[in-house]
């Protein structure tokens, strides 16, 4: 599933007709960079491709002479029922996000000890400052704001503290793992007792 593709939909649904660069100021308003893989920049690509497919309609243009060309977009019956097929399919499957830290854990030993603690220390101080960033983003929004004011949707603090809650998560876990570390969990290269893995001689050589 697209976020991107069910974000556009529901903001279009929400404010149509509307023209692409409200939709597009309304999302990243929601900080949604920090909290998806939605990028601003494939905002109207996305317009672009659900109109393509029927999704999503021109309803007006304007402009002309040395004024730029203003297109207002609608949602279709297509579109409808893709997002609600989208909605219902984001909220009733569970699947786990994919997490680039992962391959680096399985390779985590190849590291000099010292260098890796760092490296823990550092992402935790980023980690900090993004919750940080979240915790005031969330006490700007008002309560009962709906967005047809120009504010956030109230809602919108419910990806925050979702968001939050796992950042949170991962602070705890890093600053544990950084401090097994420290106490001398496990052998790291360069250290004595650690296998000789050069390259051709995997975990489970017999060479």
């Amino acid at each position: 599933m697209s976020a991107t593709r069910l974000l556009v939909l529901g903001a279009i649904r929400t404010m149509q007709p509307v023209h692409g660069y409200v939709v597009r100021r309304e999302l990243v308003s929601w900080r949604l960079e920090e909290t998806t893989n939605v990028k601003p920049g494939s905002i109207y690509g996305a317009i672009r491709t659900l109109v393509k497919d029927g999704c999503v309609a021109v309803h007006e243009r304007s402009g002309g002479d040395d004024r730029p060309e203003r297109t207002t977009y609608v949602l279709t019956g297509e579109g409808e029922k893709e997002f609600q097929l989208m909605l219902r399919e984001a909220w009733w499957k569970v699947s786990s996000p994919k997490e680039p830290l992962i391959p680096a854990l399985t390779m985590l030993l190849f590291l000099p000890r010292e260098e890796l603690v760092r490296a823990l220390e550092a992402r935790i101080g980023a980690l900090e400052g993004s919750l940080d960033g979240l915790t005031f983003q969330r006490s700007t929004i008002k309560d009962g704001a709906t967005g047809a004011d120009g504010d956030i949707p109230e809602h919108v603090r419910e990806i925050l503290d979702f968001v939050s809650m796992r950042t949170r998560a991962e602070i705890e876990w890093t600053k544990g793992l950084r401090k097994r570390l420290r106490d001398g969990a496990y052998t790291f290269a360069g250290e004595p007792g650690f296998p000789d893995l050069g390259p051709g001689r995997g975990w489970n050589s017999q060479a």
